[in-house]
Parts: C-alpha cells; sequence; structure tokens
C-alpha cells in the first residue's frame, strides 16, 4: 500500500490504541495529541485513522475527525511519525492514503491547521481557506477542497468538543 518498501498503511484498530499512543507521544513529546486522538476516537468524532508499519512496529499515524460544522467536513489532526523513521515519506504516503480514506467516507473537504510548506504539496491551500472563520489561526489554516463549492466557502469551522480539552 506504501511506496517505502518496508513500510505498509492499515487501518485503526481497537487493539491500536496503545501504539497510537506511543507514537503520538514519542513524535510530540507531549501527551496532548495521544489525548486528543483518544479522546475523538471516544465520542465518535473520529472518522479515519491510519497507521504505518515497519514490519510489526508502529511508526506513524494519522487522523480525520469529523468537523461539528459544516457538515461532512473532516479535519486532518493528528498526523505523526516517529523521529527516527521521518524524511523518507511516511508521512506523505499517510496523508495521500488518508485523504483518499477520507474522499471515501463522504468528505467535501478537508481542513488542517500546520505548516503550508509541508501541506500544500497534497493540495491544501490557504487561499481555499481564506473566508473560514475558525478559533484558531487563520494564517495556519489550510483547506483541501473535495465536493464542488467548498473552495472560497464562506463557513465557520467548528471542532468537537475534545479540542477544547486538548487546548
Amino acid at each position: 500500500m506504501a511506496r517505502n518498501a518496508n513500510i505498509t498503511l492499515r487501518l485503526f484498530q481497537p487493539s491500536d490504541d496503545i501504539a497510537v499512543g506511543n507514537v503520538l507521544t514519542q513524535a510530540y513529546d507531549t501527551p496532548s495529541e495521544a489525548r486528543l486522538a483518544h479522546a475523538l476516537r471516544e465520542s465518535g468524532d473520529m472518522e479515519v485513522e491510519l497507521l504505518a508499519f515497519d514490519g510489526d512496529k508502529t511508526v506513524g499515524y494519522i487522523g480525520f475527525s469529523r468537523h461539528s460544522s459544516p457538515r461532512n467536513w473532516f479535519s486532518l489532526m493528528p498526523l505523526a511519525v516517529l523521529p527516527y523513521r521521518r524524511n523518507i515519506g511516511i508521512g506523505a504516503d499517510l496523508i495521500r492514503y488518508g485523504l483518499d480514506y477520507a474522499r471515501r467516507a463522504g468528505a467535501d473537504a478537508v481542513t488542517v491547521v500546520g505548516d503550508g510548506r509541508y501541506y500544500q504539496r497534497f493540495g491544501f491551500t490557504y487561499r481555499a481557506a481564506q473566508n473560514l472563520t475558525t478559533p484558531y489561526k487563520l494564517d495556519d489554516t489550510l483547506l483541501y477542497p473535495i465536493a464542488p463549492g467548498t473552495a472560497f466557502s464562506q463557513a465557520r469551522l467548528v471542532y468537537p468538543d475534545a479540542f477544547a480539552m486538548a487546548d
């Protein structure tokens, strides 16, 4: 599934909860992202989760949660690759396959708050997000439009309650 010879990707399974927590904690040096992913999963707001494996070792993770509003919009949050496995394309594979799964799960658009220099190569744009109202910095918010008419939408992004608890 992934372009890296030894790396495989698969969808999240309930038994992966601890491995995901470990990857997120190591990648971010804090348990806050792990707590957020777990809380989104527990509240039923997580739509798509993929894991990257090197053999039987979990080395990467991506999650897409549902926005409370607009309807059918997802948020890419979080993305993590273990520090010693970065810069070999694992994150890129997770994003590409994750966006495909999000599209198949019915997402009309996907937002991300992060480094635009990284996310723009996957089709996320600042311009498409310029009319959004968001609780986060608009300068850090990008949009990946999927359905016609979602680019340049004048919409208010409402994140699930788990995000407020993680702040």
